[in-house]
């Protein structure tokens, strides 16, 4: 495995450039993992450390992109499920002060939904719930899901 370091200056002059110089390098290789830390200075910037592999046949990496689901692909008691999450979202936004999407995005519920897990160790392996969400939300929203 192989580490890149870069730093993405948050002045408007060079922002664009240097995330655009990421954005290229990522799709050229296999990403592993990624860390990121805020740099306060003049310019403020990001450091992001990128771990990778390099591509084994010298071509961009395709990668696959993530599976989608809708509401349309939820049954009955899925869509049920749904809507608690939803209204369980709004309620916890207004009482946060904090625009619904910050609490949970729309397809992190649609696969909560649809996944049902049991526990917050089956919650940490739906894409959207990191450590931080779990730790914030993971106990509501398993007792949202154990009510049905």
């Amino acid at each position: 495995m192989n580490l890149k370091i870069f730093n993405t200056r948050l002045s408007a002059e060079n922002v664009l450039n240097d995330q655009t110089a990421i954005n290229s390098f990522m799709n050229s290789v296999s990403v592993k993992n990624t860390a990121a830390q805020f740099i306060p200075g003049n310019p403020d910037a990001w450091s992001i450390l990128v771990f990778y592999d390099e591509p084994s046949n010298g071509k961009p990496v395709e990668k696959p992109k993530p599976p989608t689901i809708t509401e349309k692909d939820l049954s009955a008691e899925e869509k049920t499920i749904l809507s608690a999450l939803k209204l369980w979202r709004k309620d916890k936004a207004k009482e946060m002060n904090l625009p619904e999407f910050m609490i949970c995005h729309q397809a992190t519920l649609l696969f909560i939904s649809r996944d049902k897990p049991d526990d917050l160790v089956g919650l940490s392996k739906i894409k959207g719930m990191g450590d931080q969400k779990i730790a914030a939300f993971g106990n509501d929203i398993i007792a949202i899901l154990n009510a049905f």
